[in-house]
């Protein structure tokens, strides 16, 4: 199904990957556990664009594990609006996102930093970046560096990001939520959604997703060639927006 919009794009968990509990799991993925909304792979340069599960195996013994889904644009709009200098500081202090991991067959040091929201020069949300299990140590340089404040404002904004996941309100209006049927795939742009899941009873049964990811310049390159054949794009006129990239249009 992926290679119908690109081929699959190779990463350090390979071309394609399993989601199963396993004996001794190297990511919180391969357990029982509740898996926090998130997005994957955020130490890479340019994080994969579309991620497909495909639902090999989910035992109706199995209770739990619905997979769940925020989009980040909504909630940086929300956080902008409740804590404007919350906002502004996520925007200007850059996370440090890591996989230091060399107990794994792939050996990883892989490092970037950058700021967990990202906007143009007309303050437009233009990209967002959300995953806590995959931050380092907060690493202050340049001006930051002298200004005592820096930490503590840093991590309350931070927390006021994190609360909106966590607020009735917020769950109630956006959080999309549904359990996976044997056979059926779930396909999302993981440059702009949050994805995560409930925790379930691995004891009762299986619940077996199998993956992949394709990049987000291919995924919009197939968009815009299609909407040019086949909907209303016009040729070197962007019609594909809002994927969260960070491109400044």
């Amino acid at each position: 199904v992926a290679s119908r919009v690109a081929p699959a794009l190779p990463t350090l968990y390979g071309t394609t990957f399993d989601v199963r509990v396993e004996g001794q799991p190297i990511n919180i993925a391969y357990t029982d556990k509740a898996l926090r909304p998130h997005q994957d792979l955020p130490y890479y340069e340019s994080p994969p664009g579309l991620q497909f599960l495909h639902c090999i195996q989910f035992d109706e013994t199995v209770a739990g594990g619905d997979s769940v889904f925020y989009d980040t644009f909504v909630l940086a709009q929300l956080l902008r609006e409740r804590n404007p200098e919350a906002f502004e500081t996520l925007c200007t202090v850059p996370a440090t996102f890591q996989k230091n991991h060399l107990d794994r067959a792939q050996p990883a040091q892989m490092f970037y930093r950058r700021p967990i929201i990202s906007v143009n020069s007309r303050k437009e949300v233009v990209g967002v970046f959300w995953s806590p299990a995959f931050e380092g140590p907060l690493v202050l340089d340049g001006a930051l560096r002298d200004d005592p404040q820096a930490v503590a404002q840093y991590y309350a904004a931070y927390r006021a990001f994190g609360s909106l996941l966590e607020d009735p309100e917020v769950q109630e209006s956006w959080k999309i939520s549904f359990r996976l049927q044997p056979g059926q795939i779930v396909t999302f742009n993981q440059r702009r959604l949050l994805h995560g899941r409930e925790a379930f009873s691995s004891h009762a049964g299986t619940r077996w997703l199998q993956g992949c990811y394709v990049g987000v310049d291919e995924f919009c390159n197939r968009f815009r060639t299609l909407n040019l054949t086949h909907g209303e794009g016009r040729r070197g006129l962007e019609s594909a927006g809002r994927v969260g990239n960070q491109c400044w249009r």
